[in-house]
């Protein structure tokens, strides 16, 4: 009697873990890539403009409230205008944004490179030598600004406001998805 031995042999394939680097690769959806990619440079773009925009208004309206609520009294007594900057053809004017720099007389004795942060609301575009402005901090003055009115507190919350919002959509930009 003959005695037969019969195995059953399963033909090896060599098969990737799907923890693999290849098998997630093989696994993407490639036809939304571009629209992954076109997502997030408008999230990008988005956030950097509102990021300027609130920071803008943001500045503004903490240096008026700023120098209104807690400075002190004091004089223009020199101005000088900050530097031109070249940005590619143009050239940045801060005049023209409303800031410049000069000088402060408090208490008789006088301090440079103040900066004055103007369009003051609702009649002064401009700083005038001689003219009584509020400085901040009250030791060794940095900025400057005039004293506001109620029309001018209405502006500067206002603004407040509008920065925050825009610092609200710069943080909601990054949620594009």
């Amino acid at each position: 009697m003959a005695f037969s031995l019969k195995l059953k042999l399963k033909p090896i394939s060599i098969t990737w873990p799907k923890w693999t680097f290849l098998a997630r690769l093989r696994a993407f959806p490639w036809k939304s890539l571009p629209r992954m990619i076109l997502r997030k440079l408008l999230a990008l773009i988005l956030s950097l403009l509102f990021l300027a925009i609130s920071l803008l208004f943001l500045g503004y309206s903490g240096v008026q409230i700023l120098t209104n609520s807690m400075g002190v009294d004091a004089t223009v007594s020199d101005l000088s205008s900050l530097p031109n900057t070249p940005v590619g053809k143009y050239r940045l004017v801060y005049e023209g944004a409303g800031v410049y720099q000069g000088a402060v007389d408090k208490d008789g004795k006088v301090y440079d490179h103040i900066y004055y942060v103007y369009p003051a609301w609702p009649s002064q575009a401009s700083p005038d030598y001689g003219q009584a402005i509020k400085v901040w901090p009250t030791q060794r003055p940095y900025v400057a600004a005039l004293e506001m009115t109620g029309r001018g507190w209405i502006v500067a919350i206002f603004f407040l406001i509008i920065g925050l919002v825009m610092f609200e959509f710069f943080l909601l930009a990054w949620t594009i998805h």
